[in-house]
C-alpha cells in the first residue's frame, strides 16, 4: 500500500466517523481503529493522530480512553499541557469562589490565581538587549523573583498588565480551544430538570447586557445548555453573574458548568474532589427554586386565558394582580385591547409552611382576594423589606367570618444582601426581587388593585366562566333592584343572620337598611364598574364590587359586598362602603 492509499484510506475513515456511521456505543470496529492506533504508534507524538484516535473511540463508547488521548495530545507541548493545567486550577478556583457566593459559606478562600504557573523562562539564552531598548516583558517576569514581581505590579506602567492579559489570552486561545471543544465531558445540566423537559429552540439568542431581566439571562443559560452550547452556556454565565453577583442560583449554576468543564462535577451543587460541594439542606431550596423558575418559562399561561377566580374585571381596574402560591410566580395582568393580557410574570417566595394561613405566626401565605392598601418606599421600612412594600388587606371580611388570625402580610422585596429569596422562606408575606419590587411600586396603584393569591391557578377561556358571570352579576342586580322598593324586608332578605361588617352586627344592620331605604325609595340606581371575583381559598365566597350611583348624580358610593352560601342561598354576610 503506498502512502498516497494509506492517506485516502485515513481520510475515508475520518469522514465516515464524520458522519456518524460508528457511533454506537460499545460497538467494536477493530479494522478502522486499528489504522487510527497504528498512526499513532509511527507518530506518538502527533496531536492530530492523538486527538483522532480519541474521536474515534469516543463514537465507539470507549469515553475513558478517548479522554487520555485528548489530554495525551495536549500533552505533545509543553506551553499547550501547562496552559491546559492553569485552565483547569482557574475553574476550579473560580468554581470555589462561586459556590461560597451561592452557599454563603463565609468561608476564606485563597485567591483565585492560587496554584496558577508561570510560563517556563526560555531554555537557549537571550542576546543582551541594547542599553536603550525596553526589556522583554517575559524575559523580565520569567527572571524575577515574586517581590520583584510584586514591585514592577506597583507601578503604573504597560508591563504591569499586559503579562496578566497576555497569559489570558493564551489560556483561552490554546487552553479553552483545544480543550474545551474536544475534551467537553458528557452533559450534566446544572439546575436539573425533569428527564422529559426539552428545551425549546433557540430562534433569537438573547443579547448580554445588564439591562436584560437576570431571569430570563438565567434561562438563556439552561436553553443554551439543553443545546449543547457549554462554551456559550460557560459565557452567559460568567456575565451574569458579573452584574449580579447576589443572584445565589446563578453563582451555583456558574459554578457548576464551571466543573462541568472540568470534567469533574458530581452533580447539581455536588462539587468535586476539589471543590468540596453543598449539603443536601443547601442545595434543596436552589434545586427546588431552579425548577420553579424553569417550570415559569417551559409553561406560561395560554394565551387568552385569564384565572378563573377572574369572573368580571371592568376597563376602569386597569391592573390585577395573581400569584399562584405553589409555584412561586406572581402575575400582573392589565387591559389591552379590551383583553386582559399578562403583562409580567415574576419569581416570588412565599410563607415557609406555604400557603392557607388561618393562625398567626403560622408562616404561611394567606388565600384570598385582597386590596393593596398603601405603598411604603425604602425610606419608610428596614433592610430587611428590600425596595419597599404594598401591604394588603389581610385579614379581611371573609377571613374574620372565617376566624382567622394575623396581620402585616406584604408584597416586599428582599434584602440588599441577596437577589431573591427560597421559594419557601418567608414568614407569609410574598418577597420578590428588588428590581421586580421597584416596577410594582412604580405601576401598581393602591385601593385601586386587586390581588388574588391562589394556592394553584388555573387558567381558562373567559367564555367558560359565561354561566358563573351571569349569576354573580344576577346577584348584583337582586341587590339593585331591591334597593329600589318601599319595602326594607326584601332588601334585608338577602342579607346573612350573621352579617357583621365590624362595625355593626345584624340588629344594627336591620335598623340601617331601614334608614337607608325611606331615604332613597323609589330613585333608579346603577351599579357601575362592577366587579366580581370569586375567592380563591376554594370556599362558596364571592366579592363584588361596584359603584352606586342615583339617577342624576355625577358620582356615587364604592361599596364592597362580600357573598357566601347559608343553607344553599347565597347571602351577603359582609358590606362596606370604600368610597
Amino acid at each position: 500500500m503506498t502512502k498516497l492509499q494509506a492517506h485516502r484510506i485515513g481520510r475515508l475513515l475520518a469522514a465516515t466517523l464524520t458522519a456518524g456511521l460508528l457511533h454506537t456505543a460499545g460497538a467494536t470496529e477493530p479494522a478502522g481503529l486499528t489504522l487510527f492506533e497504528e498512526r499513532v504508534q509511527r507518530q506518538p507524538n502527533d496531536p492530530k493522530a492523538l486527538i483522532d484516535l480519541g474521536v474515534a473511540l469516543a463514537r465507539l463508547g470507549r469515553l475513558a480512553e478517548a479522554r487520555q488521548r485528548f489530554d495525551q495530545a495536549l500533552r505533545t507541548s509543553a506551553i499547550h499541557a501547562l496552559a491546559h493545567d492553569n485552565l483547569l486550577q482557574l475553574q476550579l478556583n473560580m468554581a470555589r469562589h462561586a459556590y461560597a457566593a451561592a452557599l454563603r459559606t463565609g468561608e476564606v478562600l485563597p485567591p483565585a490565581d492560587a496554584g496558577l504557573q508561570w510560563s517556563p523562562a526560555p531554555s537557549t539564552p537571550q542576546p543582551p538587549a541594547p542599553p536603550s531598548a525596553p526589556l522583554e516583558v517575559d524575559a523580565v517576569l520569567a527572571a524575577a523573583p515574586p517581590a520583584a514581581i510584586a514591585a514592577i505590579a506597583m507601578k503604573p506602567d504597560w508591563s504591569a498588565w499586559l503579562r496578566p492579559l497576555l497569559a489570558s489570552l493564551v489560556l483561552l486561545a490554546l487552553g479553552a480551544t483545544a480543550w474545551a471543544v474536544n475534551r467537553r465531558p458528557l452533559p450534566i445540566t446544572p439546575a436539573e430538570p425533569s428527564a422529559s423537559t426539552v428545551s425549546p429552540p433557540i430562534t433569537v439568542v438573547v443579547p448580554e447586557h445588564e439591562r436584560a431581566v437576570p431571569e430570563e439571562r438565567l434561562i438563556q443559560i439552561y436553553r443554551l445548555i439543553g443545546q449543547g452550547h457549554w462554551a456559550r452556556a460557560l459565557e452567559a454565565a460568567e456575565s451574569l453573574v458579573t452584574d449580579q453577583p447576589r443572584f445565589t442560583l446563578a453563582q451555583l449554576v456558574y459554578g457548576d458548568l464551571l466543573l462541568a468543564h472540568s470534567g469533574v462535577l458530581r452533580g447539581f451543587g455536588r462539587g468535586s474532589a476539589q471543590v468540596p460541594g453543598a449539603q443536601e439542606r443547601q442545595i434543596a431550596p436552589l434545586q427546588l427554586e431552579a425548577r420553579q423558575r424553569l417550570s415559569a418559562w417551559q409553561q406560561p399561561p395560554p394565551p387568552g386565558t385569564v384565572p378563573r377566580q377572574m369572573l368580571l374585571l371592568p376597563a376602569s381596574v386597569r391592573q390585577v394582580v395573581v400569584v399562584d402560591g405553589l409555584r412561586s410566580r406572581l402575575f400582573v395582568l392589565e387591559h389591552r385591547a379590551g383583553q386582559l393580557v399578562p403583562t409580567a410574570s415574576l419569581y416570588a417566595a412565599i410563607g415557609r409552611l406555604g400557603v392557607g394561613k388561618q393562625d398567626e405566626g403560622d408562616l404561611r401565605t394567606p388565600l384570598g382576594v385582597y386590596d393593596i392598601t398603601g405603598r411604603l418606599d425604602s425610606r419608610q421600612v428596614g433592610d430587611f423589606y428590600g425596595a419597599g412594600a404594598l401591604p394588603l388587606s389581610y385579614p379581611n371580611e371573609h377571613d374574620r367570618r372565617l376566624r382567622r388570625t394575623g396581620a402585616n402580610i406584604w408584597l416586599h422585596g428582599t434584602r440588599a444582601d441577596r437577589h431573591a429569596d427560597a421559594p419557601f422562606s418567608s414568614n407569609g408575606c410574598i418577597v420578590l426581587s428588588n428590581a421586580d419590587m421597584e416596577r410594582l411600586l412604580r405601576d401598581l396603584v393602591p385601593r385601586r388593585t386587586p390581588v388574588i393569591i391562589a394556592e394553584r391557578l388555573e387558567w381558562v377561556p373567559p367564555k367558560s366562566l359565561a354561566d358563573t358571570r351571569s349569576s354573580a352579576v344576577a346577584l348584583a342586580e337582586s341587590w339593585r333592584q331591591a334597593r329600589m322598593q318601599a319595602d326594607p324586608s326584601r332588601l334585608l332578605g338577602l342579607y346573612a343572620r350573621s352579617f357583621d361588617n365590624g362595625l355593626q352586627g345584624w340588629a344594627e344592620w336591620q335598623r340601617q337598611l331601614a334608614k337607608d331605604t325611606a331615604s332613597g325609595t323609589g330613585r333608579e340606581r346603577e351599579l357601575l364598574d362592577l366587579t366580581i371575583l370569586d375567592n380563591a381559598d376554594g370556599s362558596d365566597a364571592l366579592f363584588i364590587t361596584f359603584r352606586e350611583v342615583l339617577r342624576g348624580s355625577a358620582s356615587g358610593t364604592l361599596r364592597r359586598q362580600y357573598w357566601a352560601r347559608e343553607r344553599g342561598q347565597w347571602k351577603i354576610f359582609s358590606e362596606g362602603v370604600l368610597e
